[in-house]
């Protein structure tokens, strides 16, 4: 409930007990012989003399009803001259004054933040080092956690902004606080009124939906991280060591991201409790886990890992992701100190700490790029939408579900490794219109031998997605089963459907057709 809801109960309480007062003094007085408050008139004049102590002394109360509730009127004037004052005072600096700064920046873009914390302070650093000019609207604020002429504290409704707006236009609207659920919530009503809305949660699928767009700080950090750091071809193993949802979604990722051309496998080390990603993904689990050599190998220990010192020799990447900082710097300090290793060591931190090679700070993530032009999500709403026009289909990504989007998400992060992998380029970290079209061109012109790798490459890449939602091999497709009849090795497809996997190459056509007409 925002304040101005609550000023309007207090002031409907206020005057009901008014009323009442007024009614009881009527009632008292009016009977009494010798009584001076005969009508309501009079109530109200006797009412307004005492609470102002004015006192003028020209009528009174004789009843000894009426003198309890002139003692009680008495007994409040200091009260309410108190409240006057005190709500006067409020509404200058809580309402009035920050009206007329909006009011004044009205040509300026406002970004409305539901509350001020450290990681919203951040977003809004990163916002004005863009656009001088934004105006912040914290609309909710335990403590000032930052200064300037561009901030505005207001205690006030999206509805209540557009309509200081005068419109819902140049506004943007962010759900930054740390109860997950009440983002979502706050951001719904907020998107519901046409104002474009991200918030920061863990419910619903990373992307963008209408006027809704949901970012996940634990998603977005994991994606970027195989994006920004992707593996060398010269690696082979690749520790991990932590527990937690950071861990969880990291493994998550990596496993949807770095899948490579026939021959080229990787070995993960996990240290860490892992019940929940096993249940969570036993059929990727079954599979990787069951030492194919033809595949990556998986390997869920639990024992901790300074009971394998080989292993930690051997690494070529040393991933540290903790949900706590200190764990994670303790973990490292003792890993740097006790253990020989030629591994990159890479650690998750909310702070960046000098010397340490760390990924997933606060500075990091909570930036307008973040939220707002993050290139994988318009990538895969953009494969979306070149499907549509080539199938002739009408599902829009609003129109999705969660399965089909996720699928976007993991074909969009593929993309790059798609890219490295053609122009035989591993220091590839952003997509181009010339890189895709440079990718594109390798394909188009590759040999029957090549392309079959290409092909077999995105098989292996569509299988691990479904493993990792726990589909399995069917003659019949059944979505609701998560049964498909093409979840099989790559060797028992036949020409046809093999030939299928080839469309996932041409897209990078097709992106980089769409990124020459922007």
């Amino acid at each position: 409930m925002n304040r101005r809801k609550r000023n309007i109960q207090i002031a409907i309480a206020i005057a009901a007990a008014y009323a009442v007062v007024l009614v009881l003094l009527l009632a008292a007085e009016s009977r009494a012989e010798n009584a001076s408050i005969k009508s309501l008139g009079d109530a109200v004049w006797y009412s307004v003399i005492t609470l102002t102590t004015v006192g003028y002394g020209d009528i009174s109360p004789v009843t000894p009803l009426g003198k309890v509730v002139g003692i009680v009127l008495a007994l409040c004037s200091l009260g309410v001259f108190t409240a006057l004052i005190g709500v006067l005072i409020n509404y200058i600096s809580g309402q009035a004054r920050p009206r007329r700064r909006l009011k004044a920046k009205n040509g300026y873009k406002w970004y409305a933040i539901n509350e001020e914390n450290e990681q919203s302070v951040q977003f809004a650093e990163s916002v004005l080092a863009d656009d001088p000019d934004a105006v912040i609207i914290f609309r909710h604020s335990k403590e000032k956690l930052m200064n300037g002429r561009s901030i505005v504290r207001i205690d006030c409704s999206p509805e209540e902004l557009t309509d200081l707006k005068g419109g819902r236009y140049d506004m943007m609207c962010f759900c930054m606080g740390e109860d997950s659920w009440e983002n979502y919530r706050q951001a719904a009503n907020a998107a519901g009124l046409g104002i474009d809305t991200y918030c920061l949660t863990e419910f619903g699928v990373e992307g963008t939906s209408g006027k809704l767009h949901t970012f996940s700080k634990k998603e977005t950090i994991c994606r970027c991280y195989w994006r920004d750091h992707p593996v060398q071809r010269g690696e082979k193993t690749i520790v991990m060591i932590g527990s937690g949802s950071f861990a969880a979604e990291l493994l998550e990722r990596c496993l949807l991201t770095n899948v490579f051309e026939p021959g080229r496998y990787l070995n993960y080390h996990v240290f860490g409790d892992s019940s929940e990603f096993r249940k969570s993904h036993r059929e990727a689990v079954r599979t990787l886990c069951g030492g194919d050599p033809e595949d990556d190998a998986l390997f869920l220990h639990e024992e901790c890992w300074e009971f394998h010192p080989e292993i930690i020799r051997n690494a070529d990447r040393i991933i540290i992701c903790e949900d706590d900082d200190r764990s994670a710097l303790a973990t490292f300090k003792e890993l740097v100190r006790l253990f020989p290793t030629a591994a990159e060591i890479h650690v998750r931190l909310n702070s960046e700490v000098d010397q340490i090679r760390s990924f997933g700070s606060s500075r990091e993530v909570f930036k307008m790029s973040s939220f707002v032009r993050d290139d994988i999500n318009r990538l895969a709403i953009m494969l979306n939408d070149i499907y549509n026009e080539s199938t002739g289909a009408v599902s829009g990504w609003n129109e999705l579900s969660d399965h089909l989007k996720r699928s976007n998400i993991a074909a969009a992060d593929h993309m790059t490794v798609k890219v490295r992998y053609l122009l035989e380029d591993d220091s590839i970290i952003k997509l181009t219109e010339q890189n895709c079209r440079e990718a594109y061109e390798c394909f188009r012109d590759a040999d029957p031998e090549k392309r079959d790798i290409c092909r077999e490459m995105e098989h292996r890449r569509w299988m691990r997605f479904h493993q990792m939602y726990n589909w399995t091999y069917s003659p019949e497709r059944d979505n609701a089963m998560r049964r498909h009849p093409l979840m099989l090795p790559y060797s028992e497809l036949s020409e046809e459907d093999k030939e299928k996997d080839a469309y996932a190459w041409e897209m990078l056509g097709r992106v980089a057709d769409r990124a020459g007409k922007k």
